[in-house]
């Protein structure tokens, strides 16, 4: 009679040569790639970039699914509960994969236990958008007008927990005024919103969009909420400069699948995901959104998440912001 520890052992080993079968014939069907947003925003538009190359370095279809709604919770959900097996990824940024955990006592999923880390799809820089109908040019005529406005000014951000959300937040506090926070379910619907007046203020990224609006007087970019000026908007100064010291909020997308994703399989799509950077297609929307491409491995993006994890926390507690 065989031994419990053989008996073990050899389960172990033929889970090992099975999962290593699986990588070797991986991908065999269409893979679902989540994006926990609404159509429209950088989320979006980074994974529709990357998905044509990476699907044929892959030889199998990548059907985008945008779930939005909830800060991203429904799709980060959905993605949490798929099979681990390489045929379910999810797009993730700082609002579902930092911030989240700290917002709802009963998140439905857990950023560090229930997935794989793959890799960063890119940093983001953020910038404080004023609309021209609002009569500041300054982030001291801002603060100056919220002050005799109290609630007045809306921003919006793509829904409670969202890592605009949060910098609103903090800016609010730390410059003593009152705004008033409008939720959407992804951020691409906030920023038509505020494109077209109904909300005043925003935290986004310089797209050339935003840009090019900036340049035709219907928006004004207040400050780059950085430790630098934007190259693409060198004139902009930074919080610091204009006052508001120590409001660097991280922003970033990266991409993971369900814990438990075989890791030969993690690894193959991480090393046809660095090669899907370089194509012409995914450069020009880069630019256009002034994304900034990362270089992690797996384990890094990992560590990454461990430790703003680890630094926000306290940060988030301290703002006391309510799930409203």
């Amino acid at each position: 009679m065989r031994s419990p520890t053989l008996i073990s052992g050899m389960l172990l080993a033929c889970l090992s040569m099975l999962s290593h079968a699986q990588a070797q014939n991986y991908p065999a069907k269409p893979i679902r790639w989540i994006v926990p947003s609404a159509p429209g925003g950088a989320f979006d538009a980074a994974t529709r970039a990357l998905a044509p190359t990476l699907s044929q370095r892959l030889g199998q279809p990548l059907l985008v699914d945008n779930v939005g709604g909830s800060a991203g919770l429904l799709g980060m959900d959905r993605g949490a509960h798929a099979p681990p097996d390489g045929y379910t990824l999810l797009t993730g940024g700082t609002s579902q994969l930092i911030f989240n955990k700290f917002f709802y006592a009963k998140l439905p999923y857990d950023p560090q236990k229930d997935y794989a880390p793959i890799g960063m799809l890119s940093d983001l820089p953020i910038a404080l958008w004023v609309h021209a109908s609002v009569p500041v040019r300054s982030m001291k005529e801002m603060i100056a007008y919220a002050r005799a406005n109290p609630g007045k000014l809306n921003y919006g951000s793509a829904g409670v927990g969202h890592v605009f959300h949060l910098g609103m937040e903090m800016l609010s506090q730390r410059a003593g005024i009152e705004l008033t926070h409008v939720p959407f379910k992804g951020i691409g619907p906030a920023n038509q919103e505020f494109i077209a007046g109904r909300i005043e203020l925003m935290l986004g990224v310089p797209s050339t969009q935003l840009i090019n609006l900036m340049k035709d007087g219907r928006v004004r970019a207040l400050a780059a909420a950085s430790a630098s000026r934007f190259a693409q908007l060198p004139e902009v100064p930074t919080l610091d400069e204009s006052g508001i010291p120590n409001m660097e909020v991280p922003n970033w997308i990266g991409l993971v699948a369900p814990s438990g994703t075989p890791r030969d399989i993690v690894a193959r799509i991480h090393r046809e995901l660095a090669a899907s950077f370089s194509a012409p297609e995914a450069q020009k929307v880069y630019e256009a959104w002034s994304m900034v491409k990362v270089n992690l491995t797996s384990e890094q993006f990992g560590q990454k998440i461990d430790r703003e994890i680890a630094a926000w926390g306290p940060v988030v507690k301290k703002l006391n912001i309510s799930l409203d």
